[in-house]
């Protein structure tokens, strides 16, 4: 059987390599998924589960089990299904879950980079997001184009089963353009504020925010990037391989943001020390000491608790 596979011509052949090579990324990319699930559900049982309910649970929860929703029905896709009306309505659906999940992740980012910015910037930050919202209706346009064009034949050939996809368009670039200005943006402005504050300041808290709000921030835009080209360059049939990845990396890198740094927080609660001084968070926001009371709790939605004072 091999050697008659080493006689079949290339244009043949490919179909078959191309759909391995989306299966074997789906695969690690839902293993990759579990994984950190299973290390971070420790600190999720400790450090979320007892706080109530605010916006920045309600996009923790989303942005961590919506990939439990998309991830298996690419892998249904891919390796189970084999009605070409099922995979078509199938793969349009998963397109939409995977922009929410991605956008939802984003939401985080977005908040992150609020807490650090603080009450002094609300007007040029609220000018950058109102921009950023309305990008999102040219990328869900766009996203209805590209998956308006998706088709399916079935199978690959009988017995198989697994989704043939056929692409019109390559439209998924759009969304993942719009999306690398704003997290770059973002990242710039984390990266500035981190300049300043490790002049400055000497929090724990802090450089965990900074650290991994910056390596997460790098990881995330990275593979934004990454996808694009393959997007781009890749075959229409192939194009699409890393979007899967792109989604469990953004969910994975967006929860340990989160829990890391109520983690470090919650030490800092046990030895005593309840909250940072916002003027230990920003230097140049230290004319308002005189505040007194002010403190970064305040800026990390303080009406989340954990469970006295929050953090974020």
């Amino acid at each position: 059987m091999l050697q008659g596979m080493a006689t079949l011509p290339h244009v043949f052949l490919e179909p078959f390599i191309q759909l391995h090579i989306i299966k074997c990324t789906s695969i690690a990319a839902f293993s990759v998924l579990l994984w950190d699930y299973f290390v971070l559900l420790p600190d999720e049982v400790s450090f979320v589960w007892p706080t109530r309910w605010n916006l920045t649970k309600c996009l923790f929860v989303v942005n961590r089990y919506l990939a439990f929703v998309d991830q298996p029905m690419v892998i249904y896709v891919l390796m189970f299904a084999d009605d070409a009306k099922v995979c078509e309505n199938t793969f349009q659906a998963l397109g939409y879950i995977i922009t929410l999940g991605i956008q939802v992740a984003q939401w985080i980012l977005v908040l992150r980079t609020y807490a650090v910015w603080g009450n002094k910037s609300d007007k040029s930050f609220f000018g950058l997001l109102t921009v950023y919202i309305c990008t999102l209706g040219i990328a869900y346009w766009a996203l209805h184009r590209y998956l308006s064009g998706v088709r399916s034949t079935g199978v690959p050939v009988p017995g198989m089963k697994g989704c043939t996809l056929l692409f019109e368009n390559r439209d998924a670039w759009i969304p993942i353009v719009l999306h690398i200005p704003v997290e770059s943006i973002f990242f710039i402005l984390l990266a500035y504020k981190a300049v300043q504050y490790f002049r400055f300041g000497s929090s724990s808290l802090m450089t965990v925010i900074y650290h991994d709000g910056l390596l997460y921030f790098a990881c995330i835009l990275a593979t934004s990037i990454t996808n694009l080209v393959v997007v781009i360059v890749a075959p229409a049939e192939l194009s699409p391989f890393l979007i899967p990845l792109q989604r469990v990396l953004h969910s994975v890198l967006c929860s340990r943001i989160l829990l890391h740094i109520r983690a470090v927080y919650h030490t800092q609660l046990v030895s005593g020390k309840d909250s940072i001084r916002i003027t230990d968070i920003s230097p140049n926001l230290r004319t308002l000491s005189k505040y007194g009371t002010e403190t970064a709790d305040s800026r990390f939605n303080n009406s989340e608790t954990m469970p006295s004072t929050s953090i974020i």
